[in-house]
């Protein structure tokens, strides 16, 4: 969308980025999003003479995750991990710390990057955001082949459909067999948060049982192989 609207001459006042962390020291994203934000950033400021501004987000996924609730059904337990419906995660990391510094820039228009093929989500558009992805009935085939063309592809899209933070309870399986088998430095934090959680980290199963799932899968796979 921003590659787009770039060649089309449309104003951009300002490209922001919520930078969330996992903790004090590991952020949120995979290593090689950093990498693409820094090329992005370089290409913005060749061609429109800004780069991308970072939000910081006020807390760590970890804070959030050990941070006790003080009212409501569960008073007195940590938040553990996010609820799949209703998820903490964006509100608490993200929605909060946008809304804020937006509100700070008086009138503004946000422009979101919703494909033609995600028609549910223009709907909830509020009056100051647009789509021009939608307008222009670009899919989500199309945006790729496009960033391709304008040699941005993100490599990450080689591994996943869908990218976002590396401890997003809303994962699919084969996401997680790739962040274990990828990155198991996230996967073993993960496999320690959820032994303080009440909530599994996926519907079905907890970390640990994705491990032993995962584990039995490898196995089975190596003597069917030999």
């Amino acid at each position: 969308m921003l590659l787009k609207m770039i060649e089309k001459n449309m104003p951009i006042d300002e490209v922001v980025f919520c930078k969330i962390m996992a903790t004090k020291d590991s952020g949120a994203e995979y290593p090689e999003m950093y990498e693409y934000l820094d090329k992005v950033n370089k290409y913005l400021i060749k061609t429109i003479g800004k780069g991308i501004k970072y939000i910081q987000s006020p807390v760590t996924f970890e804070e959030q995750f050990y941070k006790v609730k003080r009212k409501g059904k569960y008073i007195g337990e940590i938040y553990g991990f996010p609820w799949l419906l209703g998820a903490w995660c964006n509100s608490n990391l993200k929605t909060i710390a946008l809304d804020k510094y937006f509100k700070s820039q008086g009138k503004y228009i946000s422009y979101i990057g919703i494909t033609y093929d995600e028609p549910k989500r223009l709907k909830r558009l509020a009056e100051n955001e647009k789509a021009p992805l939608y307008d222009w009935k670009m899919t989500e085939a199309d945006c790729l082949q496009y960033i391709k063309e304008k040699g941005l592809y993100n490599p990450l899209y080689d591994k996943y459909k869908r990218l976002g933070c590396w401890f997003c309870v809303k994962q699919g399986i084969n996401n997680l067999r790739i962040l274990r088998r990828d990155y198991p430095v996230y996967w073993k934090m993960l496999l320690e948060w959820q032994k303080d959680s009440k909530i599994r980290f996926h519907p079905k199963y907890t970390v640990q049982e994705l491990e032993e799932k995962f584990s039995q899968e490898e196995y089975f796979e190596e003597h069917k192989a030999s």
